[in-house]
């Protein structure tokens, strides 16, 4: 993880562009409405959409498995934005309690769930994050290069 991506956004003079924001319930079903969105702000035929729709996918599905619910109308909030070459995907939950993310080698060969970090990772070419904001939630994070063709 890069310290110095995780506040690219936030120093004086910056120009960023938010391309959407959407707020979600904490339902399975968002990822795919998530997933919609991509394509509503960024279209389909962008070269970066198959890692922005995969990585907001995974981002969205983890806020929804793993937030704690304080409230019943708890939300997730899901941001793109772009810089220069980056797309930022940015998904804040309600939080949870103390969170390290899992070596990919904790992963079992044959299990289906705990890879999707580490698909994060890949599309993002290791630029993400986590930032714990306390009572107000936690964001997790990736920058996307906006052009070129998707990873895998």
């Amino acid at each position: 993880m890069n310290p110095a991506i995780n506040s690219w956004w936030k120093y004086p003079g910056d120009r960023y562009e938010i391309l959407g924001k959407v707020f979600l319930n904490l339902d399975p079903a968002s990822a795919s409405k998530a997933r919609a969105h991509v394509r509503e702000w960024l279209g389909d035929d962008h070269p970066a959409y198959e890692n922005v729709r995969l990585a907001t996918s995974e981002l969205v599905t983890n806020a929804v498995l793993h937030a704690r619910r304080r409230n019943p109308g708890d939300l997730v909030s899901f941001t793109l934005a772009r810089r220069e070459e980056l797309l930022r995907v940015e998904v804040l939950d309600p939080g949870g309690g103390p969170w390290r993310p899992r070596e990919p080698g904790g992963v079992p060969g044959d299990g289906e769930r705990g890879r999707g970090l580490g698909i994060v990772a890949e599309v993002s070419r290791n630029r993400w994050g986590v930032r714990d904001l306390g009572e107000r939630g936690r964001v997790v994070w990736c920058a996307i290069d906006g052009e070129g063709p998707p990873c895998g």
